[in-house]
């Protein structure tokens, strides 16, 4: 494929000074080898299946009236499939058959494309009756801005809502997984199989893929090094911590897990540093061995992996929570920039990881006057919060006691927009600040303010900490509220401020339509103002299905858009 585009930018190159004559069409004859060369480019995009296409699409009467229930049929005429090569359910043999969809209450439904060539839809009402049928050209690279019908006919409109093109295949929608923000840098994770023999022995390629909007996912990393497999008896799986920033690089803590297979017993434990350069990030990078204790595992099945304290916190300085085997506690700890434990947080600092649903998330790093400052609990939380305060150049450890001037603190201290935040009370839980004016003063004691965030109040019955983390960009702070703190099942309230805590008000829940249920607290995340939620779920095709990746965006209002986007990866 280089090859040929080397040639054809040569000769491009070679014509730009020659006039052609419309009898010049001879084979032999430069636009002749011309004409052959986008004939060849064109057959070498038709054969590339590794490229795969997603269309999100409405179709209605004339009157804007939607086929509710009715079937689309679609196939692609593939142009490097001219020697009648047999069609096959998932293009085994270099050809697909054709695919059906069912409309669903809004004449919507999604679209699954393998090979590049013309696509051909036919439409049919809920009834069976053919109402009308379009054409268009599947190519590497389109998009919405670049799509257009070829053909169209009968009484159908056809709406195209959104378009993602892969330049890969797609992953499962199982391994679809958000990490997180850093830098301005929203992250997920994807695992895409490599070999398949059988549901026990096959072998997958992790991704590191990130976005500055949540759509577009411009930057996409390969992580060399590890192995992610199933063989009969074992398998090897990747687990994959928040990203961080220092400064240069965005570093991710990974954990390759060994455990028996079915029985999914735990085994063994390599762990390692993967980091992705800020500027021009490579197509791969390699996966080092993190120099901690070979007993030693960074996350369990227990808890989720957005639980775990890991952050950096200025000075080349790291924070992890390993637990060591046959141990089950957690020991935050602290790395240094070469990624060696220097201290443990606990023993080391007066740090406490005594309730991980509580102390895990109050692992904060708050920056002050310059300075970063790594905030842990000290102690259970009553009308007092007494954390440890940490600065990053000395590692000068300060106690601090935050007070709830009689009221019971229902969740640790955030800090988020240059500012503590609480909850506080009993039912309804209500949402205090607190000022950071004597926060670096020896042993202080921090006072919420006086007055409560208007509109921030919850009735919800918490198990642990209700308010599990707040998420802020340009001007605006959501605070989310959930019942349960690994979001397996979870009654979920989000707030949103736009004038630094002084008011706040509930967002609408998430619309049911093209949705799957939060169960990662990750999922979440907020730039330029908003607030987006990233997720999968499954479309059929007649024969089977295909991964969906959706985010969706509240508006500059704070309600949800009334549609996801689909996730574009380069």
């Amino acid at each position: 494929m280089n090859r040929i585009l080397t040639t054809l930018i040569l000769l491009l190159f070679t014509f730009q000074c020659r006039i052609f004559k419309p009898s010049s069409l001879d084979p032999g004859e430069d636009l002749g080898s011309l004409q052959s060369l986008l004939r060849l480019l064109s057959l070498a995009d038709a054969f590339n299946t590794y490229s795969q296409t997603v269309v999100f699409m409405k179709f209605t009467d004339p009157g804007g009236n939607p086929y509710i229930n009715g079937t689309v049929s679609y196939s692609v005429f593939n142009e490097a499939d001219e020697n009648n090569t047999p069609v096959s359910p998932y293009g085994e043999s270099g050809n697909v058959t054709e695919y059906t969809v069912i409309l669903d209450a809004n004449g919507r439904g999604f679209l699954y494309f393998t090979e590049r060539g013309i696509a051909s839809l036919t439409v049919k009402n809920s009834g069976g009756t053919l109402v009308g049928a379009a054409s268009f050209r599947v190519y590497n690279g389109i998009t919405k801005q670049t799509f257009s019908l070829l053909t169209q006919g009968g009484i159908v409109q056809f709406l195209l809502e959104d378009i993602a093109n892969y330049r890969n295949r797609l992953a499962s929608n199982l391994s679809f997984t958000p990490l997180g923000s850093a830098n301005g840098r929203q992250f997920i994770y994807l695992e895409v199989q490599t070999s398949f023999l059988a549901i026990d022995k096959n072998t997958s390629i992790g991704y590191i893929a990130s976005s500055t909007d949540g759509e577009y996912y411009d930057q996409v990393t390969k992580i060399d090094g590890v192995t992610i497999e199933k063989n009969v008896t074992y398998e090897l799986i990747l687990k994959i911590s928040k990203p961080v920033f220092n400064g240069s690089e965005y570093v991710f803590f990974l954990s390759e897990e060994r455990r028996n297979y079915p029985a999914l017993t735990y085994l063994s434990t390599k762990n390692f540093v993967f980091k992705i350069p800020n500027v021009f990030p490579p197509s791969s990078n390699l996966a080092t061995s993190l120099p901690i204790a070979t007993n030693a595992f960074l996350f369990t099945d227990s808890y989720p992996s957005w639980m775990y304290p890991t952050m950096f916190f200025g000075n080349g300085r790291y924070v992890i929570t390993p637990t060591y085997y046959p141990a089950v506690e957690k020991r935050p700890t602290l790395l240094n920039a070469n990624f060696e434990p220097t201290a443990d947080l606990i023993s080391g600092f007066s740090c406490q990881m005594s309730t991980f649903e509580n102390d895990a998330i109050a692992y904060q790093v708050a920056t002050i006057g310059g300075i970063d400052y790594l905030q842990c609990p000290s102690a259970t939380f009553t009308t007092t919060a007494p954390v440890r305060s940490i600065d990053t150049f000395a590692l000068n450890n300060n106690p601090v006691n935050f007070d709830g001037s009689g009221i019971n603190f229902q969740s640790p201290v955030f800090f988020a927009h240059g500012k503590f935040v609480s909850l506080l009370g009993s039912s309804p839980y209500v949402g205090y600040t607190f000022p950071t004016g004597n926060y670096t003063s020896p042993s202080p004691t921090i006072t919420r303010n006086g007055t409560a965030i208007s509109g921030f109040s919850t009735s919800q019955t918490p198990t642990y900490s209700l308010l599990r983390d707040i998420k802020s960009s340009g001007n605006s702070d959501y605070l989310i509220i959930s019942t349960d703190p690994t979001f397996v099942s979870p009654t979920v309230e989000i707030y949103r401020s736009t004038d630094s805590f002084a008011t706040a008000t509930i967002l609408p829940t998430f619309p049911a339509n093209y949705h799957s249920a939060i169960n990662k607290g990750e999922q979440l995340q907020s730039t330029n103002g908003k607030l987006n939620y990233s997720y999968s779920i499954s479309a059929g095709t007649g024969v089977g299905s295909f991964p969906i990746y959706l985010t969706r965006f509240t508006q500059d209002d704070g309600n949800w858009e009334a549609l996801p986007r689909l996730i574009k990866i380069r």
